[in-house]
């Protein structure tokens, strides 16, 4: 009976131990965003998503991208705007940028902020 009761101790404090990871796995990810456009296009083929920016954009911003339900974050590697590299684009820029996963039109695109 000792040996029972012991066991259901060890997996009572790894249920709790469990919880508090994901307790706070949870609170990392909620991370202050501020909405910096919208997906325009998504180029399956090279994987660009085409974004219309209602704020600024830099190289090495972290974004998200996507809606409520689902999302994806990715470090700005590159910007482009007319096919030319830049390192900053501003309010009102249509811009492609590259991503490692697909996204859709009308996506939300936000910025992380630090």
């Amino acid at each position: 009976m000792a040996k029972i009761k012991s066991n259901l101790d060890s997996i009572i404090a790894d249920l709790d131990e469990a919880e508090a990871r994901n307790k706070n796995n949870t609170e990392q990810k909620s991370v202050a965003k501020n909405k910096i456009g919208v997906v325009i296009q998504f180029y399956e083929k090279i994987s660009v998503a085409a974004i219309r920016l209602e704020d600024t954009l830099d190289i090495g911003d972290i974004i998200e991208i996507g809606t409520d339900e689902e999302a994806i974050r990715q470090c700005v590697e590159s910007i482009e705007i007319n096919r030319k590299s830049v390192e900053h684009a501003e309010k009102g820029d249509d811009i492609g940028i590259k991503l490692k996963w697909r996204v859709n039109k009308d996506d939300k695109v936000y910025k992380l902020l630090k």
